[in-house]
């Protein structure tokens, strides 16, 4: 038998550990585009910040490879798989047979494409490499940064390189920022509490060019308005590693369609974390949900189903959190009633207060009696329970409700059971 998994990252990291739980001999080997270890991506932002050093990033100790009896190939680019012969290959023309095989290459970053877009100071980030390098040109002495785009991962950038000290401006071409995590209410608080600390934002603003000859000078975003900067992060989203998969009889969709057990269509084939397309418990139809924590519990039930285990993957959430000079947001499911195409009993409960000068707002998004989704902002020492909530899709009484909506999580617990 000999098992591969391709990407080490969280669905092929926890992918060979569940491996190794089941079977201790066979041949086990990982192929990776990479050429590190496996490490945290969600915490480059945090190395950015100076929050933490770069040896930190890594998930696992140096023997971990001879500790699983496990193969690590780097700098691999999977662009080719023969299922009726049950071989991956490389971009540079190298063979791997597999008795059963984990797909795990998740996504990468969106470039830009605007004139400039490839001069040396702008960046996406999503590897350590990319980490590696911003860092540096900040130890090189850049004051000014323009961070382009409104999701997380430019907001946790633009936040890690304001507390490095530079002047940050935020280019969004929406009228809002975090608009796939958060509601607008929700969202124009953080938006207050960033700009309090510092970050500045043009919002409904397009980036036209990156000015400069051989070094980044400026982004304009209009036909007179330039931001002076060093230092250009671009985060325009993700894709899915699909590339040239889609020759090879795959059922593709946003991502490699799998069922329930993680399997593809393909025999001996599985797939796990940002490059599959699971069932979303909340909205009903699959899906690619990209975080971490569906990227883990994906790989430990693929490698365990591998192991021919028969193990029931109940499907995704899209889920996220966050927390910018104090003040924590999370969201879960669906954050506005617009995000839904079901024309069936849909309600939202909204509760805002202060708390000293900081926000603590909770949304709540019902469908009949069935929590969908929901933010918290300030306050989010109920996100489990809620969470749990939205998991079991269980109907709750009026009585229930307002459980669920005071102060006592002990008691909305105990609906779950």
């Amino acid at each position: 038998m000999t098992y591969i998994v391709v990407g080490n990252s969280a669905a092929g990291l926890f992918a060979v550990e569940e491996i190794r739980r089941h079977d201790t001999q066979s041949e086990l080997i990982v192929l990776t585009a990479e050429q590190e270890p496996s490490y945290s991506r969600c915490l480059t932002t945090y190395f950015l910040a100076g929050d933490i050093p770069a040896s930190h990033l890594y998930l696992r100790n140096t023997d971990f490879a001879k500790r699983l009896n496990l193969k690590i190939v780097y700098g691999v680019k999977v662009n080719g798989i023969d299922p009726t012969r049950q071989v991956v290959r490389s971009a540079d023309g190298w063979e791997w047979r597999y008795s059963k095989l984990l797909l795990a290459m998740g996504s990468s970053a969106n470039k830009l494409t605007i004139p400039g877009g490839t001069l040396p100071e702008v960046f996406t980030l999503r590897t350590i490499e990319d980490a590696l390098a911003i860092n540096k040109v900040l130890e090189q002495g850049a004051q000014k940064a323009v961070v382009i785009g409104g999701g997380l991962v430019s907001l946790k950038s633009a936040y890690a390189l304001r507390k490095r000290g530079l002047e940050v401006t935020v280019v969004v071409s929406s009228g809002q920022i975090l608009s796939q995590m958060l509601d607008l209410k929700a969202a124009g608080m953080i938006q207050e509490h960033l700009r309090v600390n510092g970050l500045k934002f043009r919002l409904q603003t397009e980036a036209i060019t990156i000015t400069g000859e051989d070094h980044v000078q400026g982004v304009l975003i209009a036909p007179k308005t330039e931001l002076a900067t060093e230092l250009v992060i671009v985060g325009k989203g993700v894709r899915p590693n699909i590339g040239k998969l889609r020759n090879f009889g795959f059922n593709i969709g946003q991502g490699l369609q799998v069922d329930s057990s993680l399997a593809t269509n393909l025999p001996n084939i599985y797939a796990a974390g940002d490059i599959a397309e699971t069932w979303d418990l909340v909205r009903q139809k699959f899906t690619v949900n990209a975080t971490w924590p569906n990227a883990t519990t994906q790989g430990r039930i693929a490698g365990a189903n591998m192991c021919g285990r028969q193990e029931v993957y109940p499907g995704s959430l899209g889920l996220n959190s966050v927390d910018f000079f104090g003040l924590s947001a999370m969201s879960v499911g669906i954050t506005k009633l617009q995000d839904n195409n079901d024309p069936g009993d849909w309600d939202q409960e909204e509760t805002l207060k202060m708390v000293g000068d900081k926000p603590n707002y909770r949304k709540l998004i019902w469908q009949g009696d069935i929590l969908k989704g929901f933010v918290l902002l300030g306050d989010t020492s109920q996100c489990g329970v809620l969470t749990g909530l939205i998991k079991t899709g269980r109907p709750l009484t009026q009585a229930q409700k307002n459980l669920t909506l005071g102060k006592s999580g002990t008691l909305a617990v105990g609906l779950m059971k």
